[in-house]
């Protein structure tokens, strides 16, 4: 009897137990934070406003890309320049769990004012803003010559021929800072135009074909055969100096007679002044060099250079870098009527050791 009364009691309080933990409530499950925001412009290029979408969430944390926090739920903020910003929002549930978004903005000078030099005859330009999405409070203008000017429209006068890089720098209304660099020249502000007109700049070249570890005849220009006297009936491309376009007679090599490299433009160019920019990683000329600039489809030989009618400008060169010249030199040329133009090199190595090596090509026009 007293066994029977155990065992029924024994399930008495099992059973209460197993009732009890049925009962018992559940932990609510906690919502991890949702994060989302847009991005709108506010009245100058350096001034946004943050929407926050974000839900289930305690507090907000904003980073502005520029070492600027906010914690409000929709906030304001003025950049102080210009630049390239991430903007992360950080959205903290109440158990510390988090979730976060980023989004990029970028504030360029070139979105933000416009300006110009204008050639006012001679080598002279005169500079001035045409359109500014912000209010200027002041501004400085540097010439890139070693000159500068706070006038609202200065004159400059420039050594012809030579490519400069000038700045304006503006401080707004609001306190933003920020410099708009332009390339100019005595003849007026220059545009780049050389990706719309040419292959194959630089830097680094591209060949079409190599030989061994170092030498290749360089793609998209035309290379006469008086270059192609290198190793495997290569030449015009030469890997040294980060894949550069080259010309060489050097160390017993065969002479360079009329030797030439050209490219004729992908499109006529219209009638305008240009700049035809080399930067070279290094030279050494002792006999005739010529930087060629001609309508049509050729360059003329290297003794027909200077009294060709084609030839829109040339540039003739000697000596090396090593010894004070310029690495870096500019010819410039005017095409009077539309046509198609082919740019180049031509020159005879007579003496030994001779060579260039190019870095870079540029070609600019005169904006009007």
């Amino acid at each position: 009897m007293n066994k029977l009364f155990i065992l029924l009691l024994s399930i008495v309080i099992f059973a209460s137990c197993s009732k009890s933990k049925d009962i018992e409530a559940e932990p609510e499950e906690q919502k991890r934070p949702f994060v989302d925001f847009e991005i709108v412009p506010g009245d100058d290029p350096f001034t946004f406003d943050f929407k926050n979408n974000s839900k289930e969430f305690k507090k907000l944390e904003w980073r502005f890309g520029d070492d600027s926090v906010s914690h409000e739920t929709s906030p304001s903020h003025v950049y102080a320049t210009t630049g390239t910003f991430e903007v992360n929002l950080k959205a903290i549930a109440e158990d510390g769990s988090t979730a976060q978004k980023l989004l990029v903005i970028k504030i360029l000078p070139d979105d933000i004012v416009y300006y110009v030099a204008e050639n006012q005859g001679g080598n002279k330009v005169k500079f001035g803003v045409k359109t500014s999405k912000v209010v200027i409070k002041s501004m400085t203008w540097d010439f890139g010559d070693g000159g500068t000017s706070t006038s609202e429209n200065p004159t400059r006068e420039y050594e012809a021929g030579k490519i400069f890089t000038a700045k304006l720098m503006v401080v707004t209304e609001k306190g933003s800072t920020f410099s708009a660099p332009k390339n100019v020249a005595s003849k007026g502000s220059l545009k780049e135009v050389t990706a719309k007109y040419l292959l194959n700049v630089g830097p680094k070249f591209i060949p079409s074909k190599r030989f061994g570890s170092r030498w290749g005849i360089v793609a998209d220009w035309r290379v006469n055969d008086a270059v192609l006297q290198r190793e495997g009936g290569m030449g015009g491309w030469d890997e040294w100096d980060g894949n550069s376009m080259s010309m060489e007679s050097w160390g017993g090599e065969p002479d360079i007679v009329n030797g030439k490299i050209r490219q004729t433009t992908l499109l006529p160019l219209p009638a305008n002044q240009y700049y035809y920019n080399l930067d070279f990683v290094g030279y050494q000329w002792k006999n005739l060099f010529y930087t060629v600039i001609a309508k049509g489809a050729e360059i003329p030989d290297v003794d027909k250079v200077e009294n060709n009618a084609d030839v829109l400008g040339y540039t003739k060169s000697s000596g090396n870098p090593d010894s004070g010249a310029p690495r870096n030199f500019t010819t410039p040329f005017i095409v009077p009527a539309q046509s198609p133009v082919t740019v180049g090199f031509v020159a005879t190595f007579i003496d030994s050791d001779q060579y260039f090596r190019l870095k870079s090509i540029k070609l600019y026009e005169v904006e009007k």
